[in-house]
């Protein structure tokens, strides 16, 4: 147990300053496709790809994570949809890049100032999320609600945050408030294993992580503007914790 543990420790020693120093050689090539691809590419769809690049890269880098997706052909190029899934790691971001859809990501403002992270989150034309009053949340269904009607989807952790258990926090309504105002279909999406990756507030590995990816069938328009609000976050809630439990038993 002891030999495991201080193998992990080198492991993470080796891999943080890997990730740091891949980051520096990234960034120049990241402004450079975003310079020459943001006077046509409104949706900053190619940006979206580049950070798919960087997300497979950081993946790559960590032998341990081993990473699967089922239902990717259920969220479509040609139209804008709602998409919802459930938050367990800060490495959720890093495993939804494996979608390989174009999508905006929604993100709280503090993210926005990381290193690399932010520029990747600003280049991309994320929606940022301001905490803390009604003003803010206004203001972020209007900019999500523009997005849409501009033609890209929007990714959102309708818990708000990173679940400390195996059990989905209470969901938050801003999510199925903006499908109903602008008529969009719901996508949920699941995923289990990320939490095995880092302990909560910490950046030692933990070891092996079986990521699974599940994305569930699309809930139509007609559904989601029929229904009322809290009837929906629970149908939806229903839903993904259905799968939740199937994932998990693998």
């Amino acid at each position: 147990m002891q030999m495991r543990q201080l193998h992990l420790k080198v492991l993470t020693f080796l891999i943080w300053p890997t990730m740091v120093a891949t980051s520096v050689i990234i960034t120049p090539v990241f402004l450079l496709v975003w310079i020459c691809t943001f006077w046509w590419d409104k949706r900053r769809v190619v940006t979206h790809f580049m950070g798919t690049f960087w997300a497979w890269h950081y993946q790559s880098l960590v032998p341990q994570w081993k990473l699967s997706l089922e239902g990717r052909e259920k969220i479509p190029w040609n139209r804008t949809v709602v998409l919802v899934s459930n938050h367990r790691s800060q490495v959720d971001i890093l495993a939804l890049y494996k979608l390989r859809r174009p999508f905006k990501w929604t993100s709280k403002a503090e993210n926005f100032k990381l290193p690399f992270v932010g520029m990747v989150l600003s280049l991309t034309n994320s929606i940022k999320i301001r905490r803390g009053s009604i003003r803010s949340g206004s203001a972020f269904i209007s900019q999500a609600e523009a997005a849409l009607k501009k033609g890209s989807s929007i990714l959102l952790f309708p818990e708000g945050t990173r679940a400390k258990t195996n059990t989905m926090r209470p969901f938050k309504e801003g999510a199925f408030l903006l499908a109903k105002r602008t008529g969009s279909p719901i996508i949920p999406i699941v995923i289990t294993g990320s939490e095995n990756t880092f302990p909560l507030g910490s950046l030692v590995l933990i070891g092996n992580a079986r990521i699974r990816i599940r994305v569930l069938d699309e809930i139509p328009a007609e559904t989601v503007t029929g229904m009322e609000v809290k009837a929906l976050m629970e149908l939806v809630r229903k839903r993904m914790e259905e799968e939740l439990k199937q994932l998990e038993m693998l």
